[in-house]
């Protein structure tokens, strides 16, 4: 009879722990750093991969996450029955962010960052501007250039750049260790090659408001006039027009070039045939074509496209020779063939997330996240100097404000700062190796996780 009492019993009571673990939901939660300490309900758990995986009974749980010099995460989660919720990878960020001054200088006054960040181009103030490349891995530096003034911007290749000092001064500067040593005139290009091929009537425009390297070869030059686009090869000097009239400034991709014609139209031209292939079934505003944006998801037919006004923000922008950035009306267009859907208003720019599931758009006081999925709009307030970018992941940006540039996490609107000594507001993040390169009084300083 004691053996028989005790088997039902261990048998209910198995039975009733089953039903109990069967209900339970899991927790799944990977940490950066690795060695964060996670506190559920006042029990602590570690993972020395910084991934945890829990088993919790249905209802509400109190989290706390904290580690030794770093910042500490906390919030509220419901666990639902024989349900699974992952949290986002989440980020403890240090007290005392690392900092390395990998380029010393007090007379720097902007650098620019290759795309592969491998090189950087720094300008120093003397009686002119002092043009240098420095190489990461070699740790060397090289002179290349001088010029009076700086640039409104510059258009890396793997062993050239593009110099725009104003529309009547573009330049094509060969890098260090290149086998051309002389600049050549964008401009006096364009000029020649109109003449040699016959394309250039009186009326004809020589001014050029935008102009790239033509993605698959550097030696070709995508050129924008206020009455053309052409495709230039400014070692032949032949030239090849692709579009006759006014047009948006264009984005380009692989072989296309995408841009609003005269007639508010959104097209799409290759650069191979030198023939527009599609047109969209939507005319967009012609108040201020020639400063209206084009963003394009990368490798997919999703555009984001702000048009321009009149009005014109950031003054502090101008001052370091940056085009004028104004507001207007942000489209998505879901296909390029497809009718787009009006996002926001008086905004000053647009980016695609990381993942490319959501756009950050930014204006003068606030930032919104506009969910490419579900179609909502978040927005926040949240005053920078410059548009904010993405940081990490979709759940964190950086913003300067004051010289001061920060964290801005979305999920609980909370801020932690990385530096307060940024000149210039010149700064870049690479997103693949979680580097931030920023100008202080010192130098180019880069700031990692």
């Amino acid at each position: 009879m004691v053996i028989l009492v005790l088997g039902v019993g261990a048998f209910f009571g198995f039975r009733s722990f089953q039903k109990y673990t069967e209900s339970q939901g899991i927790l799944k939660v990977r940490v950066h750093p690795a060695e964060t300490t996670l506190k559920i309900n006042n029990k602590i758990y570690q993972n020395r991969q910084g991934l945890f995986n829990i088993k919790l009974n249905p209802g509400q749980h109190s989290l706390f996450l904290s580690c030794p010099d770093y910042s500490f995460w906390e919030d509220k989660i419901i666990i639902k029955s024989n349900e699974t919720t992952e949290l986002n990878d989440i980020y403890l960020f240090p007290n005392n962010w690392p900092k390395e001054i990998i380029v010393p200088g007090e007379k720097i006054e902007h650098f620019y960052l290759s795309p592969d960040s491998n090189r950087i181009l720094f300008i120093e103030k003397s009686s002119n501007y002092d043009w240098y490349i420095f190489d990461r891995s070699t740790k060397q530096k090289e002179y290349f250039h001088k010029t009076i003034s700086l640039p409104h911007n510059i258009i890396f290749s793997p062993k050239k750049i593009l110099i725009h000092s104003g529309k009547d001064n573009w330049e094509i500067v060969f890098l260090p260790k290149s086998l051309i040593k002389n600049n050549i005139s964008l401009n006096t290009s364009l000029k020649q090659a109109l003449d040699q091929a016959g394309l250039r009537q009186k009326e004809t425009s020589l001014v050029i408001d935008q102009a790239v390297f033509y993605p698959k070869n550097d030696n070709d030059i995508i050129i924008k006039t206020p009455d053309a686009i052409y495709l230039l090869n400014f070692l032949t000097e032949s030239i090849e027009k692709i579009y006759k009239g006014k047009s948006s400034p264009f984005t380009a991709e692989n072989e296309y070039i995408y841009f609003i014609k005269e007639n508010g139209v959104f097209s799409a031209a290759s650069l191979q045939t030198k023939e527009e292939i599609e047109t969209s079934l939507y005319s967009f505003s012609l108040e201020n074509l020639e400063r209206t944006k084009i963003r394009k998801k990368k490798d997919d037919n999703k555009f984001l496209i702000i048009e321009g006004t009149q009005k014109a923000y950031f003054e502090q922008s101008k001052k370091q020779g940056s085009p004028e950035q104004s507001e207007g009306e942000a489209y998505y267009l879901e296909t390029f063939q497809g009718f787009p859907t009006l996002i926001g208003n008086y905004l000053i720019d647009g980016i695609f997330s990381f993942d490319k599931k959501e756009i950050l758009l930014s204006s003068e006081d606030k930032i919104e996240i506009y969910n490419l999925e579900s179609g909502i709009k978040s927005s926040e307030k949240l005053y920078s100097d410059v548009p904010a970018i993405w940081f990490l992941d979709n759940e964190h940006l950086l913003f300067l404000k004051d010289k001061m540039l920060n964290i801005y996490t979305l999920k609980n609107n909370k801020i932690w700062p990385i530096a307060s000594d940024v000149e210039n507001n010149n700064f870049f993040y690479d997103s693949s190796i979680n580097y931030i390169f920023y100008l202080s009084e010192d130098g180019i300083t880069k700031v990692s996780l």
